[in-house]
């Protein structure tokens, strides 16, 4: 069979939170599922560390790079999304909070609302107990020793707001062991790797790539439950354009990148190769399935007009904490927070919403951190009286 006839069950465009589930579930169905992934397959100690790696570390095929960070620029607003087999859990910082149960309003969007919930809580908790399960959820068990987990904590109880430790799809113990890190990971089919993971070791590099495996990432859990159960995964490989057929289902054309052999080829330049589905899932991520959708809209006349309006950037706001002190005993003493220790987030604060007696919208806030080798430059510029006396 040559590659323009090739027929799956399912074709898949993505492979992150949204495309590694469906494989999963497809596969688990019966179905010949083919996840086609734009970027690399990152097994442990691939990540890069170096200066010279980092600047190599980005997506743009015509300028030879295949790298994991994808920057989007619009007017107003900036976007790093991930290129990878694991999609954006190779750069997001770990948590699994459901949303909050009084927060699922039912606002009049015709009279001024904003939000609309169509479900509840109570309608999701089974969804979220099957993703913790599949991710391996672990709070944080270092607490009582870490600083930026105490300083958050201190802040916490001396404003009166809710502080707790966030299940974190990262492994800190092996089931029914104490933690230790760096201890080898007990997997019961292994990962499609083929490497041996290794519990956390505490270095903050979550958001750049955990090389040692600790951070479960969608790649260890449902991509490789996915390949077991016969879902083709196929990486390098960047959709172009899809279209219904006549007689059913979908055509679906894509290039794969070469970066060892022809690296720099324009998409243009490079072979298409074609796939025929029965189903076809886009799920690029919130920015490249709009771009997707955007750009072959004229096959599908019933998408609306309305399609990439009301973007929105989720309200994220990062901030740094610099110059702290300790003040418990009456003097202001420099307190080295220590951010680069454990990973990226270990607590939340949770602040209240106008439906449980807050003055706004409820959030969150969350002790992010950094990878530990940016503590040299981090404490030197916020305390080094504190480091050098």
């Amino acid at each position: 069979m040559s590659a323009s006839d090739e027929h799956f069950d399912a074709v898949i465009v993505g492979s992150g939170f949204g495309g590694s589930v469906m494989a999963y579930r497809l596969a688990e169905a019966g179905l010949r599922a083919c996840v086609l992934e734009r970027g690399m397959a990152y097994p442990p100690n691939s990540f890069p560390r170096s200066p010279a790696g980092m600047k190599r570390n980005f997506w743009d095929p015509t300028g030879g790079l295949y790298g994991m960070f994808n920057v989007w620029s619009f007017s107003g607003l900036a976007s790093v999304v991930s290129s990878g087999l694991g999609g954006g859990s190779l750069i997001y910082a770990n948590v699994l909070i459901r949303k909050d149960e009084e927060w699922f309003v039912r606002e009049d969007l015709q009279n001024g609302g904003t939000e609309y919930w169509p479900v509840t809580r109570t309608d999701l908790d089974p969804h979220y107990d099957r993703v913790e399960s599949m991710l391996n959820g672990q709070t944080y068990p270092y607490a009582e020793s870490t600083s930026k987990t105490k300083a958050f904590k201190h802040a916490a109880d001396t404003l009166g707001l809710d502080w707790h430790l966030p299940k974190l799809a990262v492994t800190f113990a092996n089931e029914d062991e104490e933690p230790v890190p760096g201890e080898p990971i007990h997997e019961e089919h292994g990962n499609l790797h083929g490497r041996t993971r290794y519990t956390c070791r505490l270095c903050g590099e979550c958001d750049i790539g955990c090389n040692y495996g600790s951070k479960n990432t969608l790649d260890y859990n449902y991509l490789s439950e996915a390949k077991r159960l016969g879902a083709e995964l196929r990486t390098l490989c960047e959709v172009t354009t899809f279209a219904p057929r006549d007689d059913g289902g979908y055509t679906v054309r894509y290039v794969q990148h070469d970066p060892e052999g022809a690296p720099g080829t324009p998409v243009a330049e490079l072979p298409i190769r074609t796939l025929t589905t029965d189903r076809l899932v886009i799920a690029a991520g919130t920015l490249g399935s709009t771009y997707l959708l955007l750009k072959n809209r004229r096959a599908f006349p019933g998408i609306s007009d309305r399609l990439g309006e009301r973007f929105c950037g989720n309200g994220d706001l990062l901030s740094w904490a610099l110059k702290c002190a300790d003040v418990s005993n009456g003097r202001r003493l420099p307190r080295v927070i220590d951010g680069g220790h454990g990973p990226v987030i270990t607590s939340t604060i949770r602040i209240p919403d106008t439906t449980d007696g807050g003055d706004g919208r409820g959030f969150y806030l969350q002790d992010a951190g950094y990878p530990e080798f940016a503590n040299w430059m981090m404490q030197m510029i916020d305390s080094p009286k504190a480091l050098w006396g």
